[in-house]
């Protein structure tokens, strides 16, 4: 019987070994994925988030300021009162523009191969501007997006003296390569809804209603392609370009405009369809020529 009792095994962590050897690769495991968390906590805590976006922005004369900056869980770090500045005058500072808050975050290639990237949400005009910077050599790459922009908060709108409202979505991409327009390129898709242009003060806004195309900027054009809208008071297409100068008082505007009111637009902007060059339809097209701030009708 003793001898019998000699030959059960005994049970406790020593009787099985499979166990005791996962649980220390699970112990190293643990330790691994530790040290990596806290590796990646010191480099997003210590990542110069302010000075790499305008470090890569200088070159192009685009200056970025902001009130404070603090950290934004899980990684970047989120700036107040942000405005962005060309510096291509030596007289002043032009302000482009200018957001409550600005959240950046390092690009995985920008933390582990110091290859200057970055990740920007900016809250503007009530909605949200996505951006993914990419700095080469000699120029930056933008991929970005655009979501419910309201149009009547744009303060460059409003210098050209346009009361329009509603909200612009889009995305497209860019490259920056110099600090003069000509130097730079970008194609961009737009969706607005809820569109509506003032014409007058005092009198009712032209319901647009939604409006979609394609911008893209090669040396100095913009070329506008596919621009179609459909609205309450008319449906509208429009193709064509604008020559961008040194100002917008040097850019001119070469476009086909197609404006086909419904009867709801005819009730109410009769008189000034009288003062058009001819009667609106979708087989009449007008031609919008000259100055960008002041181009003829025909």
């Amino acid at each position: 019987m003793a001898e019998k009792a000699a030959s059960i095994p005994a049970s406790g962590p020593a009787a099985n070994p499979v166990s005791s050897k996962a649980r220390t690769r699970s112990a190293i495991a643990a330790g691994v994925i530790v040290g990596i968390v806290v590796f990646v906590s010191c480099l997003v805590a210590n990542f110069p988030y302010g000075d790499t976006l305008t470090s890569m922005l200088a070159p192009y004369q685009l200056k970025l300021t902001y009130q404070s900056q603090r950290l934004s869980p899980p990684m970047g770090a989120k700036l107040t009162d942000v405005r962005l500045f060309s510096t291509a005058s030596s007289d002043e500072q032009a302000l482009l523009l200018q957001s409550p808050a600005v959240t950046l975050a390092p690009t995985l290639a920008a933390l582990l191969l110091g290859r200057p990237g970055m990740h920007v949400r900016a809250d503007l005009y009530g909605g949200t501007i996505h951006l993914t910077l990419y700095r080469h050599a000699d120029t930056v790459d933008l991929n970005f997006s655009l979501d419910s922009l309201q149009l009547s908060q744009s303060a460059p709108l409003r210098q050209l003296g346009a009361l329009i409202d509603g909200n612009l979505s889009g995305a497209g991409t860019a490259r920056i390569a110099g600090p003069n327009l000509p130097d730079d390129s970008a194609l961009m898709a737009i969706a607005g809804d809820n569109l509506a242009l003032s014409i007058v003060h005092g009198f009712p806004a032209i319901r647009v209603g939604t409006l979609t195309g394609n911008l893209q900027l090669d040396q100095g054009t913009i070329k506008l392609t596919d621009i179609v809208g459909h609205g309450a008071d008319l449906d509208l297409r429009a193709a064509g370009s604008i020559e961008l100068g040194d100002s917008l008082d040097d850019s001119t505007i070469d476009l086909t405009l197609y404006l086909d009111p419904t009867q709801n637009g005819r009730d109410h902007f009769g008189f000034f369809m009288k003062l058009l060059p001819h009667p609106p339809g979708p087989d009449a097209p007008y031609s919008v020529q000259g100055n960008l701030l002041s181009p003829s009708i025909s």
